[in-house]
């Protein structure tokens, strides 16, 4: 079934306060690392001040994500600055706050990483790939 929501925020301004917010969370994590149903908890609650959407079920971030990403995991997975932990327990996310660009992380079309730079490659040695 699919589902089409109208939202009061833009797709770029929720992934900005989604992606702010969790890095702020995890920033005061102790090793930048927490678990995620108490991430889950954490986003939601301090997102709360966002009129999402005009209905109240699906007024928070959590029910964002798992109906536009199919899935809190999904979003996090699709980010190398993120690290999911997986345990016989418990399932955590890790920031790599190294990783992150904090200046472009209002989504415009920018990466989010500061792995930015090309490498061109001039001379193709087709041997390499001729068997």
């Amino acid at each position: 079934m699919v589902q089409n929501i109208k939202w009061n925020l833009t797709s770029d301004k929720c992934f900005e306060i989604i992606h702010l917010t969790l890095i702020d969370i995890l920033t005061e994590s102790k090793n930048c690392t927490r678990g995620i149903d108490e991430l889950i908890r954490l986003l939601n609650s301090r997102t709360k001040v966002y009129k999402l959407h005009n209905y109240r079920k699906y007024n928070s971030f959590s029910k964002y994500l798992k109906i536009e990403y199919k899935g809190f995991l999904n979003f996090i997975e699709d980010y190398n600055f993120y690290d999911v932990i997986k345990t016989d327990k418990d399932i955590s996310i890790k920031l790599y706050k190294n990783l992150v660009n904090l200046d472009d992380i209002k989504y415009s079309g920018k990466r989010l990483t500061k792995d930015s730079e090309w490498i061109f490659i001039d001379n193709f040695d087709e041997e390499l790939f001729i068997k």
